[in-house]
């Protein structure tokens, strides 16, 4: 008999499948509820939020960002979260490309101090840099007409900045080379003169920082490993102006329209960071952080249409602000 109720109490193959299901699907409704109280919470800490990495410490904060063709119209971009994503990452200094409007980019970062090329290419896309005047001073600044190759693309512009109490003074050159794969050749030639630019500003001081748009999409027909094979050409390059690139910790700096051409963006890295000396600010391991989508996407593909946008891409920029902290202190 008791054998008999034994057999009674125990489930089919079937309902014990079915039971496993259920708790499968309480687990992640569970998980769920978890997530959306203490997500946001979670996603701010990680910097995956949609704006970038929180502040660490007292560091000198240095954002580098492609505005893409930025004139402060509201139909082109989102000035209110632009702001937004400004204050969240709290910079000292931004390196900005694509500005159409100097006045635009002035309003949208008020109190901040700027300097801009006076050229910027047949597109008329000037660089920039703009710095908090309470926390960073600027001691120098240049215009580089060489990288334009005779005007047809932007120069390069360089800042000689200084941290205030007790921070890291160095160089900062902005640059934004020519894009498209089929213009390969061109950034080529771009790339010794940056050598020629990096070994003028070690007459004053070795510490130096090189960001911008590299637009290192590599060569036609270079498929997937296209990118690569260009940065590490582009390393080897840079390699006599003694530049090491730091990686990019996200994996991604930009997204596009992808080899497929529909509604899905895919990501690229082409916003680069190379660094010379600033022992003392950074580490040998040192690496830079992505914001706004490429975090809050974690560089995978997403879909992106009029309909449903994801915001930051369409509203703001294509590029993601890359960030590289630098510890305060005197390095010199």
């Amino acid at each position: 008999m008791a054998a008999k109720r034994k057999r009674k109490r125990r489930l089919s193959k079937r309902k014990r499948a079915k039971r496993r299901r259920i708790a499968a699907v309480l687990a992640t409704l569970i998980a769920g509820l978890v997530w959306a109280w203490i997500g946001s919470n979670m996603r701010a800490l990680t910097g995956l939020a949609g704006a970038g990495p929180p502040r660490r410490g007292d560091a000198v904060r240095v954002v580098s960002w492609n505005l893409a063709n930025f004139r402060g119209h509201a139909s082109g971009h989102d000035l209110t979260r632009m702001r937004e994503v400004i204050e969240a990452l709290d910079p000292d200094v931004i390196a900005v490309q694509e500005i159409k409007d100097p006045e635009a980019l002035a309003a949208l970062l008020p109190g901040w101090e700027l300097r801009l090329s006076a050229k910027g290419g047949r597109g008329h896309q000037l660089l920039g840099v703009a710095w908090r005047p309470e926390r960073v001073e600027l001691l120098d600044s240049a215009e580089h007409p060489e990288l334009s190759i005779g005007g047809r693309v932007r120069p390069a512009l360089s800042a000689y900045l200084r941290a205030r109490d007790g921070g890291p003074d160095f160089w900062l050159v902005i640059v934004h080379l020519k894009a498209m794969p089929d213009s390969v050749e061109v950034r080529r030639k771009q790339w010794p003169k940056l050598v020629d630019i990096a070994a003028d500003t070690q007459t004053r001081d070795g510490d130096l920082i090189v960001v911008g748009d590299f637009n290192t999409t590599g060569p036609p027909g270079g498929g997937r490993r296209g990118p690569a094979i260009e940065q590490l050409e582009l390393s080897e390059a840079l390699a006599p102006a003694g530049l090491r690139r730091l990686t990019n910790a996200t994996g991604c700096t930009a997204y596009y329209d992808g080899r497929r051409r529909d509604a899905w963006k895919e990501p690229s890295e082409i916003d680069l960071v190379w660094v010379r000396e600033l022992d003392e600010s950074l580490d040998v391991d040192a690496q830079v952080h992505s914001g706004t989508h490429c975090a809050s996407e974690r560089c995978g593909d997403f879909r992106s249409t009029e309909a449903y946008p994801l915001h930051d891409y369409e509203s703001v920029s294509d590029h993601c602000p890359v960030v590289v902290d630098l510890r305060r202190t005197d390095d010199d």
